[in-house]
């Protein structure tokens, strides 16, 4: 049985696989996209509500602008201190609560308010932040300005990323929203009332949520390749196999038989009632009306073998040059009315390359026609060895004509420098015997519009002649 290079299953495997992973990818790529923002849009709710919700329990306003400008705590500035502790132990998902102000010229950060966690005031009071605190060196020269610039602007409710750093140096990224809070009495505003929600939870909820999905989607794709694979299995591989089986045995046994009764096909066992099984029965009849048709050809086979091969010599021997074993000038012929054909379609390309034997009739003087025979063979061998992809004629004695088709049409330019350079090279060898050193002058034409076979090969024998011309007399035998 031959080797199966890609076997069905695994390429059903392989093709099953990849679709999974791509569309686990694809849906990673489309659920992380729509899930970050979504929770942006959430988050950005959740902010404001909590922007919105302290600022309704400062009291008063005025009396929070004296004490961001005085950094002394009134009553009122306690009570909202305690309401801030006392939310940030409630409320989990914000990350900090703080009332600041924007002053100097450097855009200086100081706290009025912010939220001191009990955890904080147990375990790590360095970290509390009171009335007056300069936080500055949290944050850098850009995000300060930008502080300034929401403190003095237009704007309500500013969302932007907040890149700063904590008492030990460590940079922390949040999601901050900012709010102007103002001053009813001189209805400027005094400060920036912040909420920040840690970047690293938005992104922890969302991976964990497309993980879950991927996860999901790779758990159906699996289930789906297993259920496929084993329907498959039953319906079309197996049944495939028992007939591939069947198949390749019948193959091998009729290999070289020439006796009919020896054609031995064994159906396989399919009950499918599928296209398979169809297949199956088709492939059964096939193979008995083989079996009738083989006992014909057979027949036919002896009467045509000896007529075949007696026709073959003959038209072998009709078309076929019999000194240097090309083509000749009969072939030549039938070929110019084929293309002839072929032009007048309007389907013709081809070209023609003229060549001509230097120096023949001395070589058949001075050495004898055996030599001027050598002579004749070696240069033609020279030049199908270079137009190897195309037909080469012996038109005459010394004259041979290709015609140019294929790669060699296309690489026309290239392989008629190439032929004069060996030709060349060739008539220069003084190491080889004067009937070895082939000499021959070489032109090239191509069909162009309007062009009959005739001129495509007058331009090429002209070309000839003038190749001929500027052969140097060099060459003595």
């Amino acid at each position: 049985m031959t080797k199966i290079k890609r076997p069905l299953n695994r390429s059903i495997i392989i093709v099953c696989a990849l679709f999974v992973g791509l569309l686990c990818i694809i849906s990673s790529i489309l659920l992380y996209s729509t899930y970050t923002r979504n929770m942006y849009k959430r988050y950005k709710k959740q902010l404001k509500s909590i922007v919105n919700y302290v600022e309704s329990n400062i009291e008063d306003h005025h009396d929070m602008a004296e004490c961001a400008e005085t950094y002394i705590s009134s009553e009122k500035h306690e009570k909202f201190q305690n309401f801030l502790d006392n939310m940030i132990d409630h409320y989990k998902e914000a990350h900090y609560i703080y009332l600041m102000k924007i002053t100097g010229e450097n855009n200086s950060t100081i706290v009025i308010a912010t939220a001191n966690s009990s955890y904080e005031k147990e375990y790590d009071p360095d970290m509390l932040m009171y009335l007056g605190d300069d936080e500055t060196e949290g944050y850098d020269d850009e995000t300060r300005k930008r502080f300034r610039d929401i403190l003095y602007g237009d704007e309500e409710y500013v969302y932007f990323t907040n890149t700063y750093k904590d008492d030990e140096g460590n940079q922390i990224t949040d999601y901050t929203l900012v709010h102007p809070v103002t001053d009813p009495t001189t209805g400027k505003r005094y400060g920036l009332l912040c909420a920040d929600i840690d970047i690293n939870e938005i992104k922890t909820t969302v991976n964990k949520t497309v993980y879950i999905n991927v996860l999901m989607i790779l758990g159906i794709g699996i289930l789906f390749i297993v259920l496929l694979i084993l329907w498959m299995r039953k319906n079309v591989t197996t049944p495939l196999l028992k007939l591939e089986k069947s198949v390749t045995e019948f193959a091998n046994s009729s290999s070289g038989i020439r006796n009919s009764e020896e054609l031995l096909y064994i159906p396989p066992e399919i009950d499918t009632k599928n296209e398979v099984e169809a297949l199956s029965n088709a492939y059964g009849k096939l193979a008995i009306d083989m079996k009738e048709y083989i006992i014909g050809i057979v027949k036919a086979e002896k009467e045509a073998q000896g007529l075949k091969q007696h026709v073959s010599e003959i038209n072998a021997l009709a078309h076929k040059d019999a000194l240097t074993h090309v083509k000749n000038k009969t072939a030549y012929e039938e070929k110019k009315e084929e293309i002839e054909k072929q032009i007048k379609n309007g389907n013709a390309t081809f070209g023609i390359v003229m060549a001509d034997i230097n120096s023949l009739k001395i070589i058949n003087d001075k050495y004898g026609h055996g030599k001027g025979d050598e002579y004749i063979i070696g240069a033609c061998m020279l030049i199908s060895k270079i137009y190897k992809h195309s037909p080469v004629y012996r038109i005459g004695g010394d004259e041979f004509v290709v015609v140019l088709q294929g790669e060699d049409y296309e690489n026309r330019d290239e392989l008629i420098e190439k032929a004069k350079e060996e030709l060349n090279k060739a008539m220069n060898d003084e190491t080889k015997d004067p009937w070895n050193r082939y000499s021959a002058a070489i032109g090239m034409s191509i069909f162009e519009k309007d062009d009959d076979f005739d001129t495509v090969f007058r331009r090429a024998d002209k070309k000839m002649y003038e190749n001929k011309a500027k052969i140097k007399e060099t060459f003595e035998v």
